[in-house]
């Protein structure tokens, strides 16, 4: 094999230039947080060819955990099984290792060790790190020789699926990449990627399908099918003659996906968070393998890496141009956004869920900042979008932003008008209490909230907004502090 061979002389040229006494490169398995040797040279005969290191276990596996240099330059009077790499006790008295990175994300490790202490000085440590660098860009290769156990076309087909991946510029591009190529290696009825959704609920949607049958778009949670049972379970579930024991259906019970006899999902993973994860069913028997679960793995493993990057950097930018500066909520844009998500997951199933919104003025602003000065009015705003924000530490999902200069809303997922009411209530006591604002600025204040709820006669984003601010409208004109409901003709007013 070309690419170990690569390695091979890799692994030896590390050894001569210093002087090691064994020099080994362990592969790295992020879904299974696990080191395995794939190539070492050595002086020795002890060392143990299929060694493997979990994460974080011994000097080797905490550079995989920590994902920085380890330096042991004194190893006497140590047990040299610590390295979990040798069968029998070796008098290694120095060791240094680094782990060898792509991107943001590890790709394995690379040691050497000596019989002599201190003897790794700063420019061995320096051209370990760049041989490194060297091992990074033979890694890709070497996932798709060593785990897949196919024809030569379809190892080149996932070697291109791996730069091509790592090069994608959004999440839609790396799903659609993910099921080209799914499509072109595994043969089955359907196939689906789902990921989790962003909106803080910890359910996942159906984001793409290659199906006759059409659930995209499909929510469900992780106690859902067997879907739900590969979320949960965090590793991948092959079934070649599916059993009634394993859940009658893949998303949800009332969207059918056909007969279901294989199936085979494999999670995304970022480290022990779970992205989503990928499906595929066929009505036949024994239609999937080992050679096809290993196949999705590299796959989803790779996707997995690119979007958890490409979601970072999508935060870093929304986060700087969707968060309002002073109080840490969202903006108008963020609000719409959020707004805008909220309402196509609440009207995507055959039977709409509830949906609240929540629009607040805060009562006499002005006059405190006139009053007070803009330094209180400033506090009032913080302590306000606190109030706000501490809704989610009490198990209540929203998304909370300020709307104007004395204006916030609050996206209620799942909360009907009634308890929407309760929680405005609420928020307008603790508006209202006189330790909201210290005493000694003399300045007390309230708030006034119009709610509008979802309803079959609500179409749109913007008929709920509209109906929500005349309901504000409304609770402005009667008098400070009052909760108006869009629909419901008496005020509720300090109830």
């Amino acid at each position: 094999m070309e690419i170990k061979a690569n390695i091979d002389e890799l692994v030896q040229l590390v050894s001569t230039a210093t002087e090691a006494y064994t020099t080994a490169f362990f592969l790295a398995d992020n879904q299974r947080q696990l080191l395995r040797l794939w190539s070492f040279y050595s002086l020795g005969d002890n060392v143990i060819a299929e060694a493997s290191i979990p994460f974080g276990v011994g000097p080797i596996g905490l550079v995989a955990e920590n994902m920085k240099p380890f330096d042991l330059t004194k190893f006497s009077e140590r047990d040299s099984s610590l390295l979990r790499l040798y069968s029998r006790n070796e008098d290694i008295k120095s060791f240094f290792a680094v782990p060898v990175m792509r991107g943001d994300s590890l790709e394995g490790v690379l040691c050497i060790d000596s019989k002599k202490a201190f003897v790794f000085a700063n420019k061995d440590q320096k051209l370990l790190a760049l041989f490194a660098k060297q091992f990074a860009d033979l890694v890709n290769n070497v996932r798709v020789k060593e785990f897949v156990d196919i024809e030569a076309s379809d190892i080149d087909y996932l070697r291109r699926f791996c730069g091509e991946i790592a090069s994608a510029d959004s999440v839609k591009s790396i799903l659609k990449l993910t099921m080209d190529s799914i499509v072109q290696l595994v043969e089955c009825d359907s196939r689906f990627i789902c990921l989790r959704m962003g909106d803080g609920s910890g359910k996942y949607r159906v984001e793409l399908v290659h199906s006759h049958r059409n659930v995209q778009g499909t929510v469900f949670s992780d106690q859902d099918g067997l879907a739900g049972r590969v979320i949960r379970g965090k590793d991948p579930l092959l079934l070649t003659n599916r059993k009634a024991d394993f859940g009658s259906y893949v998303f949800t019970y009332a969207k059918s996906v056909g007969r279901v006899r294989s199936f085979l999902g494999v999670p995304l993973l970022a480290g022990n968070d779970v992205l989503g994860l990928i499906c595929l069913i066929d009505s036949g028997e024994n239609s999937f393998n080992q050679r096809d679960l290993r196949v999705l793995s590299i796959m989803a493993d790779n996707a997995s890496t690119a979007i958890a990057n490409m979601m970072a950097q999508d935060k870093v930018h929304s986060l700087s141009t969707t968060v309002d500066g002073l109080t840490g909520l969202y903006n108008f844009s963020g609000f719409r956004k959020h707004l805008e998500m909220a309402f196509q997951e609440a009207d995507s199933g055959p039977k709409r869920r509830p949906l609240s919104l929540m629009i607040m003025d805060i009562v006499k602003l002005k006059e405190i900042n006139s009053i007070a000065g803009y330094k209180v009015g400033n506090q009032v705003l913080r302590q306000f979008a606190q109030i706000l924000g501490d809704l989610g530490r009490n198990g209540i999902i929203t998304s909370a932003a300020r709307i104007g200069t004395d204006e916030f809303a609050l996206i209620l997922p799942g909360i009907p008008r009634d308890r929407a009411a309760f929680i405005a209530e609420d928020i307008r006591r603790q508006v209202e209490n006189p330790t909201f604002i210290s005493p000694g600025h003399g300045v007390k204040t309230s708030i006034s909230i119009g709610i509008s709820s979802l309803s079959y006669e609500c179409n749109s984003c913007v008929e709920l907004v509209d109906n929500a601010l005349r309901a504000l409208s409304l609770a402005k004109s009667r008098n400070d502090g009052k909760t108006i409901c869009h629909g419901v003709q008496t005020a509720r007013a300090r109830l």
